[in-house]
């Protein structure tokens, strides 16, 4: 490997210093795109990447000036790449810069670890984190700016493979490109594309993977989207997505690989395990009930280069735990109409998770009480129970019990938090009341469950609301003494003169019952001294 090093010499260039791999140093690495007139402007560019480098600590920079072969390793392996934009003044023009247009530099954009963007006068325009709003609205494949087609197969390392740049081949490149993973790769979904041209009728691999024709798949930072047949078969999450593909001489069983739910067992993102195999599934044991298409996000990583930890262990090689037959039927309980609502009630996360696998589910289904799962879920305390419910699309977040009471009330009368959060961010009604008029403010508030009316205070519940009595969440605090609660709401300037039916204030309800702490917080936030009730009298008069 060949690095310049960033001390400029008295004679005004640069000294070109060679490594080989088991001696290579630190070293940043700059990523541009080649304008006209290079030559002369070419080395400033390499004098002010040598300046910033060396102040910043560097002894050594790698340019393409230096060398192009195995550029995505050299960029994988750089502790620092700057990304210089020529043609941005400001981080105004950020996103409009021509370097997002070049083939080459996707693979700079994905692969460093630490990454710069400068502006043409080599300022600071903020990191690949710091950027990631206007960075992931591009669309780089679409945009890309080429004028060899060859480039555009031999840029795209990120695959994990090297291949040869020969011109005049073009689009025989990505042949090259697509073999060359599969010498590497088992993954079907190279093979998953559609295609209006003539010359790829009769191919497995296509010509020019960039033609955006139909593509079933979505390539997102969390994995890869699809739309796939799902079937649940064991605890922890554990399931098989089954291919629409078969080995030769397998007519009837579809290969099927094992999958795990990775993120509190929500079915929304999913992870490879046991990957070493997987299975051969004849569809026709099973109800189709059992294995619906679902829409899923599968983790999706990529061959590296960077060193391992001696200590790390395959944990996916390890076999997981399948139920049987007999056991997924016995689980499932297909003839019966309650087994949701009863595995729910007690708790069994693996059984709920495997029941809503299924299609034939239903999900608000009622007891003797009206009460759905989510809500069982939420009275009893089974936390990873109620996000795994909440997050399926068919249960109903606003469904009552014969109570009048939703999901949202039953966790702010237990004080649950992390309920609370989950069902406010998925737009719940926040403010809803019940036949009495308590809203789940008032409801906390009434309970003493500070912590839970903190989340609904800052999640915007109305404090003003009020019940059949004309009471507010303040007042339910007070008359309950429930201190913390009501500086919460004092917090969040709740009115110290709300008057319920009674004409009682909060502090004339607090001087009644001797809450001597509530009172000085009520007169520290302006409550009015001379307020009588009904019957003329003053705070001073009832705490006396």
């Amino acid at each position: 490997m060949r690095l310049l090093h960033t001390t400029e010499r008295q004679t005004g260039n640069f000294a070109i210093l060679e490594f080989t791999d088991d001696s290579i140093p630190r070293y940043s690495i700059l990523s541009h795109t080649w304008e006209g007139g290079e030559k002369k402007d070419g080395y400033t560019k390499l004098q002010r990447c040598c300046h910033l480098a060396k102040a910043e600590g560097f002894d050594y920079v790698w340019i393409d000036s230096c060398s192009i072969n195995s550029m995505y390793r050299w960029y994988q392996e750089a502790e620092m790449c700057y990304v210089y934009l020529a043609d941005v003044p400001s981080r105004n023009s950020f996103a409009e810069s021509r370097w997002f247009t070049r083939e080459w530099t996707l693979q700079e954009l994905i692969v460093p670890r630490k990454l710069k963007f400068l502006d043409e006068e080599w300022t600071e325009l903020g990191s690949k984190a710091e950027l990631q709003q206007a960075i992931s609205e591009y669309d780089y494949l679409e945009c890309f700016i080429s004028t060899r087609v060859e480039d555009r197969a031999c840029s795209l390392g990120i695959f994990g493979v090297n291949i040869p740049l020969i011109y005049g081949e073009r689009e025989t490149a990505f042949i090259r490109l697509q073999e060359a993973i599969m010498r590497i790769s088992d993954d079907h979904s190279l093979f998953a594309w559609k295609s209006p041209d003539s010359r790829d009728s009769h191919n497995i691999v296509r010509f020019n993977p960039f033609d955006p024709f139909n593509t079933p798949f979505t390539a997102t930072n969390t994995g890869i989207n699809l739309k796939v047949r799902f079937m649940g078969i064991g605890p922890r999450g554990l399931g098989l997505v089954i291919l629409h593909c078969k080995e030769a001489g397998e007519e009837d069983r579809m290969i099927a690989l094992y999958v795990r739910d990775s993120k509190f067992l929500t079915m929304e993102r999913f992870r490879r395990v046991h990957s070493e195999e997987f299975k051969q599934l004849d569809p026709r044991k099973f109800r189709t009930s059992q294995y619906p298409m679902r829409e899923m996000s599968i983790q999706a990583g990529r061959l590296t280069w960077h060193r391992e930890s001696k200590d790390r262990r395959n944990y996916d090689s390890i076999p997981p735990e399948i139920y049987s037959d007999a056991t997924l039927v016995a689980l499932m309980d297909f003839g019966a109409s309650s087994t949701l609502l009863q595995a729910a009630e007690r708790g069994l996360e693996d059984r709920v998770w495997l029941l809503l696998t299924r299609t034939d589910i239903d999900c608000d289904q009622r007891d003797p009480g009206g009460q759905a799962p989510l809500i069982l879920a939420i009275e009893e305390g089974h936390d990873t129970i109620s996000k795994i419910l909440a997050s399926q699309r068919n249960v109903n977040l606003e469904s009552r019990d014969d109570g009048g009471r939703t999901p949202l009330r039953w966790a702010a009368q237990t004080g649950n938090e992390p309920i609370i959060k989950m069902l406010v961010e998925k737009s719940v009604a926040i403010d809803d009341s019940n036949w009495k008029g308590l809203t789940p403010l008032a409801i906390a508030s009434s309970n003493g469950h500070e912590g839970t009316v903190r989340v609904l205070l800052q999640k915007g519940a109305v404090t003003e609301s009020q019940d059949k009595e004309d009471r507010t969440p303040l007042l339910h605090a007070v008359w309950k003494g429930h201190g913390p609660t009501v500086k919460a709401l004092l917090q969040d300037s709740a009115i110290t003169e709300a008057q319920d039916k009674g004409d009682l204030t909060p502090l004339l309800n607090a001087a009644w019952e001797g809450y001597d702490l509530i009172i000085k917080a009520l007169l520290q936030n302006g409550a009015v001294t001379a307020t009588k009730d009904k019957e003329g009298r003053t705070p001073l008069i009832c705490a006396a």
